[in-house]
């Protein structure tokens, strides 16, 4: 039995925005992307403007954030787009799933934390930081990596501008977002 790990050096899910970024800050440059979307618009950020951070028991819930993710979702529904929805807190995403059915959106399969959708992935992926003030979760590099390499076709990250940019600009998703630069920030009709 070998105990040697091999590395892939060409990855195929990712449009290139998000697979050249993966490459040079996770992989040393090792990571080549072949992919067929080539536009940087694979990756955009939602700035969260009043979003707050609240604690819930052990977890982490953003009521504003949450609100913005079903209205994506919303207009993600309505254009026929196959997605999920990713956050690194489990309170978090039981306050998506709720939000999404009582707004009568699909909820069912839609709505995860970082860890259960590992080696999962999908066209569409719609992320919920969630925090405004501590930077948590942003602060472990490998699961910040996971979030970031789910999606096959596009990737939406709503969040606090002034929070990314700021206290969390030396993590690796405040490093996506300089990457990226002013651009990729949209609002949410962007999307319809």
């Amino acid at each position: 039995m070998h105990n040697k790990a091999i590395f892939l050096g060409i990855q195929y899910r990712m449009p290139h925005v998000i697979g050249e970024f993966i490459s040079r800050h996770v992989y040393d440059r090792r990571l080549q992307t072949q992919h067929s979307i080539t536009s940087r618009s694979a990756c955009r950020f939602v700035d969260v403007l009043n979003g707050k951070e609240e604690k819930s028991g052990k977890s982490w819930v953003n009521r504003k954030e949450a609100g913005i993710v079903v209205n994506i979702c919303r207009i993600y529904e309505k254009q026929s787009k196959a997605f999920r929805v990713i956050t690194p807190y489990d309170a978090q995403r039981s306050l998506i799933e709720k939000e999404l059915e009582s707004a009568k959106l699909k909820w069912e399969n839609k709505c995860f934390n970082v860890d259960s959708f590992q080696g999962n992935e999908d066209e569409h992926i719609i992320i919920s930081l969630v925090r405004s003030e501590g930077v948590g979760f942003l602060k472990n590099n490998r699961r910040t990596n996971v979030m970031l390499t789910r999606c096959k076709k596009s990737m939406v990250i709503c969040t606090s501008r002034s929070f990314i940019t700021k206290k969390a600009a030396s993590s690796l998703m405040g490093k996506l977002a300089a990457t990226v630069g002013p651009v990729a920030w949209v609002g949410v009709e962007a999307f319809r």
